[in-house]
């Protein structure tokens, strides 16, 4: 609405300006206006993205392992998932299948249940792993030694209060030498062989 209103007010000058209708004290004034005016559209503003879930890390001691992004979304993306979220609550209350207020309303005590859960366990301490939870499903990604350790690290999350269902996306990788974790490292892919 604002934007529209100093459209319509640098339109109404340009034309007072061209006609000659503004004495010669103000035109200056009024170019220094217009070219300001004219300015912010040049300006674009750099793409926001969002981020709707909780996402932390929670363990960090696999130094081999590369990061994890968070998922973010951009505005369109951020647009249709709250409409859907809304959407999703809201029918699942009126069914009294959930409680009210959504199913995501607690996603970011789970999240942190699962965290603590996964800092206190010694058996986890040589991994790095991030967790991000929505609906109370709980997606683990990252790094650990061999499967065994996934497996374990999976049934410790799906035994905490809230959780609904893991996505266990962490990559089971051996033990690495000094040149393999640079290797790695420098790649920046999980898995990565040298």
């Amino acid at each position: 609405m604002i934007r529209v209103a100093t459209d319509a007010a640098a339109r109404r000058l340009m034309s007072r300006a061209l006609r000659g209708d503004i004495r010669p004290g103000w035109k200056v004034l009024v170019l220094v206006y217009l070219i300001g005016t004219f300015a912010a559209y040049g300006a674009e503003e750099a793409p926001r993205t969002y981020q709707l879930d909780p996402f932390s890390q929670a363990t960090s001691g696999y130094a081999a392992c590369p990061s994890v992004n968070p998922p973010l979304l951009d505005e369109q993306q951020m647009r249709a998932q709250a409409h859907s979220r809304a959407e999703r609550g809201t029918s699942c209350c009126l069914a009294r299948t959930c409680e009210c207020g959504g199913a995501y309303k607690h996603d970011p005590e789970i999240n942190d249940r699962v965290i603590e859960a996964l800092r206190r366990d010694a058996r986890f301490r040589d991994t790095s792993v991030w967790v991000t939870t929505t609906r109370g499903f709980v997606t683990l990604q990252g790094c650990v030694h061999n499967a065994s350790q996934k497996r374990a690290l999976e049934r410790l999350v799906k035994r905490q209060e809230g959780v609904a269902t893991v996505w266990n996306e962490t990559a089971a990788l051996p033990p690495c030498s000094d040149e393999r974790k640079r290797a790695v490292t420098s790649r920046g892919a999980v898995g990565a062989r040298p």
